[in-house]
């Protein structure tokens, strides 16, 4: 059970006995949307909510820790503590009552530390994670398996400086180099749904319009638009869907298409989701260069007989802008 030496021990019992021990692998960062001190938070951990948080950073970066790094902690959804015994390391922040406003200085600088220390103690790598499960730095809403309300924490204003400023800055202290902001290695994140199930009729492609927009960093998708991503950007993620009504055995294609303003001009290889007893999920791989001046469309054709119901689709993507 490890202690940061520079943050306020406030233990809560029993969950730092109690809960199970983690190997941590991943750091993740969060505002508590109210402008709280690390008392106050460890407060309202102990009396108001069976949920907590490793560490708690005040607006004048104060830092308390509420639970030992090698102990689950309660922020994370699925990262909490995996299967095979990894973990994440949380930290609730003092935000605004909108959880809109930027990190202070203070805030900043304490959090670069920490990062350190983090990484030096648990060896967790200076990256930013790459998927749910992947070991690195992030924040509550970078994927939907920790955060699956698929609200803003940290908000805009913080994921930008977590990507742009904290980050780099744990790198450079690490490494003794200058911080560089932004760049290829910072990507953008876009998480996008729908908001109610729709019909696909049979034997035509059709472009998947979100109507639901938890993340859009990148500010390519429009409001209930079918355009993901715009050029020139190169991406990886998933797209995650659920289909009712398709019988078993019959089909529905998925593709990535680009556009180039309404017009259709490229399709890239097929995925196939078979139908089984029962719903059909599937999660395809969505990876690609796009040029500048087109746009990303996910799109799917129904090759069965009758019309079948799209329950969910999830686009998932980290966007590098060129």
């Amino acid at each position: 059970m490890s202690w940061c030496p520079f943050a306020k021990k406030l233990e809560l019992q029993p969950e730092s006995d109690a809960q199970p021990a983690i190997r941590p692998t991943q750091f993740i960062a969060h505002s508590i949307v109210a402008p709280w001190t690390p008392e106050r938070t460890y407060e309202y951990w102990r009396d108001s909510t069976n949920l907590e948080s490793h560490f708690g950073l005040g607006y004048d970066g104060s830092l308390g820790q509420f639970i030992g790094t090698q102990t689950r902690a309660d922020a994370n959804a699925a990262a909490n503590r995996r299967p095979d015994g990894t973990g994440a390391i949380s930290l609730e922040s003092a935000s605004n009552l909108e959880a809109s406003d930027p990190w202070t200085a203070e805030q900043v600088e304490t959090l670069i530390r920490l990062g350190v220390w983090v990484h030096q103690e648990h060896g967790i790598p200076l990256r930013l994670c790459r998927s749910a499960d992947d070991p690195g730095f992030g924040y509550h809403r970078m994927f939907r398996e920790w955060n699956p309300d698929g609200h803003s924490c940290p908000g805009d204003a913080r994921a930008t400086q977590f990507k742009e400023v904290v980050l780099p800055g744990i790198i450079a202290r690490v490494t003794g180099q200058t911080p560089q902001t932004g760049g290829d290695d910072m990507p953008e994140y876009v998480n996008l749904g729908i908001t109610k199930a729709y019909q696909l009729a049979p034997g035509v492609w059709d472009s998947i319009e979100f109507t639901q927009e938890w993340t859009d960093e990148t500010g390519d998708h429009t409001p209930n638009g079918a355009v993901v991503v715009r050029g020139g950007a190169r991406f990886t993620g998933t797209l995650s869907l659920t289909v009712t009504g398709l019988a078993k055995g019959e089909v529905v294609q998925a593709r990535m298409s680009e556009f180039s303003g309404e017009t259709h001009v490229q399709d890239h290889p097929i995925d196939e989701l078979i139908g089984t007893d029962g719903d059909t999920f599937a999660v395809v791989p969505v990876t690609k260069r796009i040029a500048a001046g087109r746009t990303i469309r996910f799109r799917l054709l129904n090759q069965g007989a009758k019309p079948v119901k799209v329950t969910s689709a999830v686009g998932t993507l980290l966007v590098w802008k060129e």
